[in-house]
């Protein structure tokens, strides 16, 4: 069967008509050869009353100038494409890509073709897309703690303006380094194995305390949270919350020393002494451990003689002296008034506990000399070598042969 040349026309015109976009045809003199139903629709005429018109005359001046720089070009030869916002016939708001095709025949433009493609879902998730971003930038940088995003090698990618002043560096230097590079050499160790837990999925997300050293050297505690976001196009990261603990820190240091520490003689106090031998308690270890008990004689007479001030600088004097002649290891502790006590866990044999007491003994006897006066100072000392599975045994002995020594 022929198919007439009326036929196929006919048939290519229904075809471009139920196309979604708007298709036009105008000539070299920007008169309107053919549109389709969607264009026609679109400026709220039929197809037929559009063939003829002036581009000009369809589009408004207004609009008409904002195309024409595109519409020189494509009678120039050049293809055009650009994005438009229009308002159609009913009032509706779209968005639009338009590109014009230059009609080229023998070198000569006979005219173009021009296809609009309503773009308004893309462009309305763009802008979501773009409320997004802008959102989170805002809250990167207006946050009130620090904020990174960091890759699973962890570099920094992004950081907000209260990170950059809480360690010191400017953003460009951040991005320059790695979280390695501002840890603390301490806690490293962790934090790598942090970061190996959330890159193979073991841990969502961490939560610890960490040191981090500013560009000025000083040392800071931050409370760092962070979270492994998947993406399969952009790559995975991680999102970390820092947050300046410093004082926090050192007020829980502050606090633990006045609980622990005997503020005058800055040796443990009893409730240190307590927590040690505890400690051992819980140890349930055989591995015997050394005790001196020691008690200044007749310290009433020198607080009666010279005053408490006077006497309080003795007690100093004797801890310095006390804190001199034990090792590291050892804990040496005020516990009461005049009673000092010193736990010797680098002890090694009842004989050298023993031998430590005399000398002990010696070295704590005075004069002290406090503001050119001398002040005869005495001590009795008492010793124990016990298993730490009793440790209260331990001290009772200790107390026993210090009482021992005074009497005697």
């Amino acid at each position: 069967m022929t198919v007439t040349r009326n036929a196929t026309n006919e048939v290519m015109r229904r075809a471009v008509d139920q196309l979604p976009s708007m298709i036009g045809y105008w000539d070299s003199s920007l008169r309107n050869v053919f549109a389709n139903r969607v264009y026609a629709d679109y400026f709220g005429i039929e197809p037929q009353d559009l063939v003829g018109k002036h581009i000009r005359e369809l589009l408004g001046e207004t609009l008409y100038q904002l195309n024409l720089p595109y519409i020189t070009g494509v009678l120039a030869g050049e293809q055009q494409q650009f994005d438009r916002t229009l308002i159609d016939v009913s009032g509706a708001v779209r968005v639009t890509q338009a590109t014009y095709v230059p009609d080229v025949v023998d070198g000569v433009v006979l005219g173009f073709t021009a296809l609009v493609v309503d773009v308004s879902a893309r462009a309305d998730v763009e802008r979501q897309r773009d409320r997004a971003v802008r959102l989170f930038q805002i809250t990167m940088e207006n946050a009130p703690i620090g904020k990174a995003v960091l890759t699973v090698d962890g570099r920094w990618l992004q950081v907000n303006k209260a990170l950059c002043e809480l360690l010191g560096y400017t953003s460009e230097e951040l991005q320059q380094k790695t979280f390695r590079d501002l840890t603390h050499p301490d806690d490293i160790p962790l934090a790598d194995e942090h970061l190996r837990a959330l890159a193979d999925g073991t841990l969502t997300n961490v939560a610890s305390e960490k040191r981090y050293l500013r560009k000025d050297g000083a040392t800071i505690w931050v409370q760092r949270n962070a979270t492994l976001v998947r993406d399969s196009e952009a790559g995975d990261v991680i999102i970390a919350q820092i947050q300046d603990i410093t004082a926090r820190k050192v007020a829980e240091v502050t606090l633990e020393r006045q609980a622990l520490i005997d503020d005058l003689t800055l040796l443990g106090n009893r409730r240190r002494l307590m927590a040690e031998l505890n400690s051992l308690k819980e140890t349930s270890s055989d591995r015997p451990v050394g005790m001196l008990f020691v008690d200044i004689d007749e310290f009433k007479s020198i607080n009666d003689r010279f005053g408490h001030a006077v006497g309080d600088r003795v007690l100093a004097a004797i801890g310095r002296r006390i804190l001199d002649n034990v090792r590291t290891q050892d804990c040496a502790c005020r516990i009461g008034g005049d009673e000092f006590v010193a736990l010797l866990h680098s002890a090694r044999s009842a004989k050298g506990v023993e031998r430590l007491a005399n000398r002990v003994r010696g070295l704590l006897a005075g004069p002290y000399n406090i503001d050119g006066t001398d002040i005869a100072v005495s001590v009795s000392v008492g010793w124990s070598w016990e298993p730490t599975t009793d440790p209260d045994e331990l001290l009772r002995i200790a107390d026993e042969r210090m009482y021992s020594s005074k009497r005697a």
